[in-house]
């Protein structure tokens, strides 16, 4: 016999599963008992009486209280209230996040869940545990063609050569840094990060822009197959002015054959005169680059084979190698199949002008960090921050 449920449309079906909203912008939660929070816990992904799956839960909310304390509230004035972060059990967010009507500790409370949340989502994924493998497989098609010149500067060196001003890598961003931009970006998930990798190639002006595409793609290191088409953004060329001037060129153009003044009349030629950028709400207006996203098929051993690799050198340690051949080992490290996956890497190419705006002023880096703090803040203390109209 199936029981009668009272019917009632909660917030999270028109609002995140019908409307496309991330449900840490949701008000709250509705749960009414600690067997209900335990339940919810459990289908979220975390078994509450499970010893070591709790204590990921504890550490990621004290985690999450030191980054809140850290980096939201630098500046505010505000502190975490005594409630909220001497608590001991994080089931009890879960029940204070139900509270209605919307209390100061519930609000507090969802403050936490979403950077938990957020937290919980960094520390389970895959890519993230292998970002140095990755990054070396990456950088590895660059690094063949990239060769650095006594005064510091860079060249690509193939069939032809292309001068660089400098050639900058992000190895890896840290937890902070991720964890600061999925709290401002509506997808709220690792796999949503495009930048955990990247190049960046500084060319002398756009003419040297064009030569450091041209150079990309005539060696294969970037192939339009390859290339996210959604991530491509272009603040540097009008596309229809360099569409025009390419098909009017002569089979035998050089950009090495331009004196100083024709490079800078092709470059104003074929500038963009008003970028858009919504695309990107936090970069200034005077960044300028060609940015888009390539993805590199990456090939990693099966971590089984990884262990049996060891287990076969162990045996031979300690003198007795027969025991590895009698467990059939040299067999089974043959049977494992390499994990292969595309891993989404970012390219920059830009002017040497750009290039130096983009290291000061409202350009820089920095500045970008504050503008996505201000609103991760926003965002993590809905209802909290004094000057937001309580909902």
């Amino acid at each position: 016999m199936y029981l009668e449920h009272p019917f009632s449309l909660p917030p999270e079906i028109p609002r995140v599963i019908l409307g496309g909203d991330s449900a840490i912008d949701l008000e709250g939660l509705h749960l009414g008992t600690e067997e209900e929070a335990r339940t919810f816990a459990l289908h979220y992904g975390y078994d509450m009486d499970s010893p070591p799956q709790r204590l990921q839960v504890v550490q990621g909310f004290e985690e999450a209280l030191a980054f809140l304390e850290e980096v939201i509230l630098e500046g505010t004035g505000m502190d975490i209230p005594e409630d909220i972060s001497g608590l001991r059990d994080p089931l009890q967010l879960l029940l204070w996040a139900s509270e209605r009507p919307r209390s100061l500790r519930s609000r507090w409370a969802c403050a936490v869940l979403r950077i938990m949340h957020t937290l919980f989502h960094i520390g389970h994924n895959f890519i993230l545990r292998f970002l140095p493998e990755i990054q070396a497989q990456v950088f590895s098609a660059y690094d063949r063609h990239l060769v650095q010149r006594e005064d510091g500067s860079w060249l690509l060196r193939g069939r032809y050569e292309v001068p660089l001003v400098a050639v900058e890598r992000k190895q890896k961003k840290d937890r902070l840094s991720i964890l600061l931009k999925l709290l401002h970006k509506p997808e709220n998930v690792a796999e949503t990060i495009y930048d955990q990798v990247g190049i960046r190639f500084v060319a002398e002006d756009r003419v040297g822009v064009l030569e450091v595409l041209r150079f990309l793609v005539d060696h294969h290191v970037t192939m339009a197959a390859h290339v996210k088409p959604s991530r491509a953004r272009n603040l540097v060329f009008d596309l229809q002015t360099l569409s025009a001037w390419a098909e009017e060129l002569p089979g035998d153009f050089q950009p090495a054959h331009l004196d100083a003044e024709e490079r800078a009349a092709l470059g104003r030629h074929l500038a963009l005169e008003s970028p858009r950028r919504e695309d990107n709400p936090f970069s200034s207006k005077d960044y300028s680059a060609v940015q888009f996203t390539a993805r590199t098929l990456i090939r990693l051993p099966n971590p089984a084979a990884r262990t049996l690799e060891r287990l076969q050198s162990d045996f031979a340690a300690i003198g007795k190698p027969e025991l590895a051949d009698l467990l059939h080992i040299p067999e089974l490290i043959q049977s494992q199949d390499e994990f292969t996956f595309f891993f989404a890497h970012e390219v920059q190419v830009m002017e040497k002008a750009g290039f130096l705006n983009a290291r000061e002023g409202p350009a820089s880096h920095q500045e970008y960090k504050l503008r996505k703090r201000e609103a991760a803040r926003k965002r993590v203390l809905q209802g909290i921050l004094r000057e937001e109209v309580p909902c």
